[in-house]
């Protein structure tokens, strides 16, 4: 069969399985879980209204009282794939479209990587549906940037091995492009495993096509030199994200909080969830939901024939296995976390220690399994060569996995499972498969190696397929309360005078509440939690999702009446009462929702003319003080300090967008003008047209000094970090194409065919 003919039936079985798999989609359903209705769904609709309306999404007004957008890295703000489907689906669609993508994506280019390691195709296949449709990688679309990230592992595996074999700026480019994709989808740990497998993976090349043959050390330096080039820059292309988000990173509770050290290793994978891998559902129950199991990667089930396939590829496997076999060891015992302490003590090192969660890095164990499993198809083939045909030994076989079936399956089902039932008919239901396969396929094809490679493969195959259904993967939800106008919302003015309070949390511990996570998503976007206000264009004090602003734990959340106040908030929504005795009710939902209203909020914009110039601590104070000093003096980080007879004045918000402010004063005296918007690098203030300093005031907030009469004040973001990351990226890309295009220009002219 030519090649051409076996990559379409690949292509088009991979679309099978695919559609197999996610076909509730057809019906109307939707993946909604976790962070995707809670982020993604926000993040979408705030992307979609700023591209609608011509303006770069640099800042998100709606949450915390304002804090950076593209700076939140799994925003994915310059994610071109992002972009399209957002566009072309919308906001609520565009993830599930997203997921199927790039598991598609993942499928492609896992098999891809598997033929250039000149691995089969029955095994290629076999590689690239372990990777990109293992029940692992369709649960795990509750993470989207981390599946979109983890999506061009085979893709950037194949450029690095190409870059480092082959001399000149193409293959360098074709690594730094791909790398490049992975950083913008937002999950940088997903990155860092990429690039040390890339690196890792050049000890099993044997370099060729070099100046000097007779060093292939000094030419495997030289490929290591290139591979790390086009890495650098893939970052180098990335710095428009990457400067923003280390920026935001330093003015976060990231670095600001001792809190952070100790979540470095939450949801650390434990050694039963690295058994579930292999057998369905051996870790449940789980803990608590912030208890010592990780809660990220809900299911990690990769298929109990494609990791025996893989223990035989990392034993049996030739040389260029060796490095995906490491990598699994390696990415395997980082997830443990803090279930093993010399990954734990590793990943208090840099690079690891700019992020948490450790299950991540299972995702990259899993792709070297996938990989090895393919190598491991091909070992049985050659295995099958040594031993004749024997009917004997295949009735052998399904007799002792008749047993096994006996044995298995009453202990499994008196586990204390909470999914005892699936656990119960899972396991007996893979051995029943392959004593099946032993008896009437393997007794004819033990010497036929190709038959059996195909064999295992489709079985491999098949068994992920039905794992899918007894594992009830992945979760949907109906599109129609997703998208909905929300019904609080609609009590509101649609000019919105001030700002809302949502009770974003929903349960502490969903795991514990019955139907508590779907009940949480078909009524999220009523409840406006967690940042679904942000779908309906509704400012809010609160905001969900990392990293947090500096400041928010003790400020954004204080809960103090003082501090909404402060904040501006007038309007309050609630799961339950009013958080307060004198707030108006004004709507009451079925489920105990309330929408209710407050007379004392402050403007967005006032003037005093009194200013202390004051530690953080006691600014604090002042701002949680019930008495509410804040209202006639400003509690200031820097500036000079002001005291005045208190005269009113006015101030009047004029002029407003994402990443804009323009206020009218007209002040009674030397008076500072606070506006109740975050504070935060990147922000410029101009009065009457001149730059003026911008004051940190009242703890978290904005303030400008302003001399006695009218005046107009315009704030606008433009971050430094963006601008110079911005250049570096346009530099980066510019040197990328010259380079690019001037070796095309050198290449010799092919030889006219005769």
């Amino acid at each position: 069969m030519k090649c051409s003919t076996r990559n379409a039936l690949t292509v088009c079985g991979l679309l099978a399985i695919l559609a197999l798999i996610y076909r509730s989609v057809f019906s109307g359903q939707l993946l909604a879980g976790r962070d995707v209705f809670r982020i993604f769904f926000p993040d979408s609709a705030f992307l979609l209204e700023s591209l609608r309306t011509g303006e770069l999404p640099l800042w998100n007004p709606y949450m915390r009282l304002g804090q950076p957008f593209a700076a939140t890295l799994y925003s994915q703000v310059f994610y071109p794939p992002r972009w399209v489907a957002v566009v072309l689906t919308g906001p609520i669609a565009s993830m599930t479209v997203m997921q199927v993508f790039h598991a598609g994506v993942a499928a492609v280019g896992a098999f891809l990587l598997a033929r250039r390691l000149r691995l089969a195709w029955s095994a290629s296949v076999l590689v690239g549906a372990v990777f990109g449709v293992s029940p692992m990688m369709t649960d795990l679309g509750i993470q989207q940037n981390v599946v979109d990230a983890a999506a061009w592992s085979g893709f950037i595996l194949a450029a690095a091995r190409d870059a480092a074999l082959r001399p000149g700026p193409a293959p360098i480019a074709r690594l730094a492009v791909f790398a490049t994709l992975s950083l913008l989808a937002g999950s940088p740990e997903t990155t860092l495993w990429q690039g040390m497998l890339a690196l890792l993976a050049l000890w099993g090349l044997r370099p060729r096509g070099v100046a000097a043959p007779n060093k292939p050390g000094a030419a495997r330096w030289n490929g290591a030199a290139r591979v790390v080039g086009g890495l650098a820059l893939a970052g180098a292309l990335s710095a428009l994200v990457l400067l923003p988000a280390a920026e935001f990173a330093m003015n976060s509770l990231r670095t600001r909080s001792a809190g952070f050290a100790s979540e470095r290793l939450a949801w650390s994978v434990s050694w039963p969830q690295l058994l579930s891998m292999v057998w369905p559902l051996a870790d449940w129950p789980r803990g608590p939901y912030w208890g010592e199991d990780q809660w990220f990667i809900l299911n990690q089930f990769l298929g109990s024939v494609a990791c025996a396939l893989a223990v035989v590829g990392a034993l049996a496997g030739p040389r260029r296995a060796r490095p995906f076999a490491v990598g699994a060891l390696l990415f395997a015992l980082l997830s443990l976390g803090r279930h093993f302490p010399p990954a734990a003590a590793l990943l208090h090192v840099p690079p690891f220690s700019l992020f948490r969660y450790p299950a991540k890095y299972f995702v990259g164990a899993a792709f070297c399994i996938a990989l090895l499993s393919g190598f491991g198809l091909e070992a049985m083939g050659r295995f099958a060569r040594r031993i004749r045909p024997s009917l004997l030994r295949a009735v052998a076989a399904f007799v002792v996995m008749g047993v096994a079936i006996g044995v298995a399956g009453p202990i499994v089902k008196r586990l204390p499972m909470r999914e005892s039932a699936e656990a119960g008919i899972t396991w007996p239901l893979l051995f029943l498969g392959l004593a099946t396969v032993f008896l009437f396929v393997l007794r004819d094809t033990f010497a036929r190696p190709r038959r059996l490679r195909h064999a295992l493969a489709t079985l491999a195959v098949l068994e992920l397929v039905a794992a899918h259904h007894l594992l009830t993967v992945p979760k949907y939800s109906a599109h129609e309360p997703l998208a909905r106008t929300s019904v609080i919302r609609q009590r509101m003015p649609e000019a919105l005078d001030g700002r809302i309070s949502a009770d974003i949390e929903g349960p502490a511990d969903p795991t514990q509440v019955p139907n508590a996570v779907s009940r949480t998503i078909e009524l999220s976007r009523d409840r406006l939690i967690p940042n679904r206000f942000v779908e309906e264009r509704l400012p809010a004090l609160e905001g969900y999702g990392a990293p947090e602003p500096a400041r928010s734990d003790v400020f954004h959340l204080a809960g103090e009446r003082s501090v909404y106040d402060l904040a501006g908030v007038t309007w309050y929504v609630r799961h339950g009462p009013p958080p307060f005795d004198d707030l108006e009710v004004l709507q009451k939902l079925e489920d105990g929702t309330t929408l209710s209203r407050s007379k004392t909020a402050m403007p967005r914009a006032f003037l005093v003319q009194k200013a202390l110039v004051t530690p953080d601590a006691d600014a604090l104070k002042a701002v949680l003080d019930p008495a509410q000093p804040f209202r006639h003096t400003a509690y200031l980080a820097t500036g000079e300090a002001l005291d005045r007879a208190s005269c009113g004045g006015s101030a009047r918000v004029v002029g407003s967008g994402a990443q804009r402010l323009e206020v009218e004063v007209d002040a009674c005296d030397e008076s500072y003008l606070v506006v109740s918007d975050s504070h935060y690098p990147g922000w410029r203030a101009t009065l009457d047209g001149n730059a003026t300093e911008i004051h940190r005031a009242d703890f978290a907030l904005r303030a400008v000094r302003v001399p006695p009469g009218p005046h107009r004040v315009r704030f606008e973001y433009a971050p430094l970090s963006f601008r110079v990351g911005l250049t570096v990226s346009l530099l980066a890309l510019a040197g990328l194409v010259a380079s690019v295009l001037g070796s095309a220009r050198r290449q010799p002219p092919r030889p006219k065919a005769a």
